[in-house]
């Protein structure tokens, strides 16, 4: 394991909880719609609600998916784009929403598809930044240390 590999992990957990965190708080509206509640029903989610949403829902997925994304980089020096979108992505959305999907007898409703889209929505955002930062950051500290060896 090099020097890297724990920034690239907490890069990920921490700019994707963070990111996910703000997302959700910025699209309250559209979380009361998927989740079928109407808006006037129920008290405003406000910051507090959106970072207990964001830790029970989001922080077990993104938890999975830095370390499969922590993997990645610790093998292949890099963490590409294709990966963080083909592979990372769609990891943690179905991860968040396993629970309202399966809890159907054999079906998948339209519901289900509007959620697992949202918390796409949700997630995608703080795994590109990361993605962003590591390919930025790391290599930038990888030849600052290059340069102190020689």
């Amino acid at each position: 394991m090099t020097k890297t590999t724990p920034r690239v992990f907490w890069t990920f957990l921490l700019v994707g909880i963070l990111a996910s965190y703000w997302v959700l708080w910025a699209t309250e509206r559209l979380y009361l719609f998927v989740e079928s509640v109407a808006p006037e029903e129920v008290l405003p989610m406000g910051l507090f609600g959106a970072l207990v949403l964001t830790c029970v829902w989001v922080l077990p997925a993104q938890a999975f998916a830095t370390i499969v994304a922590t993997l990645f980089f610790s093998f292949f020096k890099r963490v590409p784009l294709w990966f963080v979108l083909l592979v990372v992505i769609p990891i943690c959305g179905l991860i968040v929403t396993y629970r309202d999907i399966s809890d159907r007898y054999e079906t998948i409703q339209r519901g289900d598809f509007w959620k697992l889209l949202y918390w796409t929505l949700v997630i995608a955002p703080g795994e590109l930044l990361s993605a962003k930062f590591v390919s930025r950051g790391v290599g930038q500290i990888q030849d600052a240390s290059a340069r102190v060896d020689e």
